[in-house]
């Protein structure tokens, strides 16, 4: 069936930036035909009209980095309780992947999951049998042994286990590879986020992972360990916090992606000291916060490539809340728009799905409503009106 979309604004997220005003946008089952100014178009192309009236459409959004397993209530996952109930684990994952669809999220990217039971989860909305995102994961994520994530990681102690450990996170039905790289921003050793794993044990790491078709996200918040995995080709650095200029060039000169997470210590900071004062994690996150929207704002400029990830799971970090990443990156220095290509062309590149991330002909036709224009007020990412999903409205009460 042919629908005709007709509406107020239109952001398209292509390589030009184009807005539409006054848009239609026509499409056949799933996929977009052609979206045109309306004063260009035949309505009898369509065999039914939808008008979407005063909404401000833009690309459904992508999410780079998401823990579906988490439970962020608490400290961010109740992940070492080896008596969870599996069952019980399995519905929170299924909730939380409605909740992120209520963010205007179409697609992200699990990093990392109590016993890798995301792919479960994973298959269940490719059967239909659930609604969510589409979901790329990596299960496991893989760590040093006693490592950062240890408890949602296999742990290595050397070049061979991380070959063997890297190989069964694929054989496990892995989409992506995760590392573990470095520590916290509050773990102990010789500097801020210190790297746990050896220059050998990242490299076979990641030579492993692309020998097999996988991208490699890193978890990495120290220089040693972001230089490390900048230097032997990982895909992208997700967190970033204590990275330096010289790292941020070759970045961008090899088209590395920063995934920056500002969700994490912003609701670290605004929710967990909150409730938890004394943990000295979420206090370390505030000293942290400005540096980290430096960071970002620094990277954007020397033109590396961003992708939206909020870390959404981990510690009082809210699922439906995720569009809000694109209100911290532009608090960070970003424009709306940068922030916008960010949460959706620049997922579709990091997460090879070019079916998504802009509203051109041959892509699918799922967007987000929002009740004003984000390029004005970017605020509005958090007002979403409508999700429509594969050319199909999605009811998200």
């Amino acid at each position: 069936m042919r629908t005709l979309y007709l509406g107020k604004w239109l952001y398209t997220a292509d390589a030009a930036g184009t807005v539409i005003e006054d848009f239609a946008m026509l499409t056949e089952g799933e996929q977009i035909l052609w979206v045109k100014k309306r004063e260009e178009t035949d309505q009898t192309e369509a065999d039914q009209v939808i008008d979407l009236k005063d909404a401000y459409v833009v690309p459904g959004f992508i999410d780079c980095h998401v823990h579906f397993l988490g439970s962020t209530s608490h400290g961010g996952g109740d992940y070492a309780n080896e008596n969870r109930e599996i069952a019980n684990v399995v519905c929170e994952g299924a909730a939380h992947a409605k909740q992120l669809l209520k963010a205007g999220v179409v697609a992200c990217r699990d990093l990392g999951s109590y016993k890798g039971y995301v792919l479960g989860i994973r298959d269940a909305i490719n059967r239909g049998l659930i609604v969510g995102p589409k979901i790329l994961a990596c299960s496991y994520a893989v760590c040093a042994r006693g490592g950062h994530g240890y408890e949602i990681s296999y742990e290595v102690d050397d070049q061979d286990q991380m070959r063997g450990a890297v190989r069964q996170v694929i054989k496990d039905g892995a989409d992506v590879v995760k590392l573990m790289v470095s520590g916290g921003v509050n773990s102990p050793g010789p500097e801020p986020g210190p790297c746990e794993l050896t220059w050998e044990e990242i490299q076979t790491g990641i030579e492993t992972a692309h020998n097999w078709g996988r991208k490699v996200g890193v978890h990495a918040h120290g220089n040693t360990a972001i230089r490390r995995c900048v230097d032997a080709g990982v895909d992208s650095i997700e967190h970033g916090v204590f990275m330096t200029e010289d790292i941020m060039d070759k970045m961008s000169a090899q088209g590395t992606f920063l995934v920056p997470t500002l969700c994490a210590p912003y609701y670290a900071v605004n929710e967990g000291i909150r409730l938890e004062p004394d943990n000295p994690d979420h206090k370390k996150s505030k000293e942290v916060l400005q540096r980290h929207r430096d960071v970002l704002k620094r990277c954007w400029e020397k033109g590396v490539k961003i992708a939206m990830g909020t870390d959404a799971g981990c510690p009082f970090n809210p699922y439906e809340a995720a569009a809000h990443e694109m209100v911290l990156m532009v608090m960070a220095g970003l424009t709306p728009k940068a922030a916008l290509d960010a949460a959706t062309r620049g997922g579709a590149e990091l997460l090879d799905l070019p079916e998504l991330g802009s509203l051109e002909a041959g892509k699918k036709a799922s967007f987000v409503c929002l009740k004003g224009n984000p390029l004005e007020k970017i605020d509005y990412v958090d007002e979403l009106t409508a999700l429509y999903m594969d050319g199909k409205k999605v009811n998200l009460d």
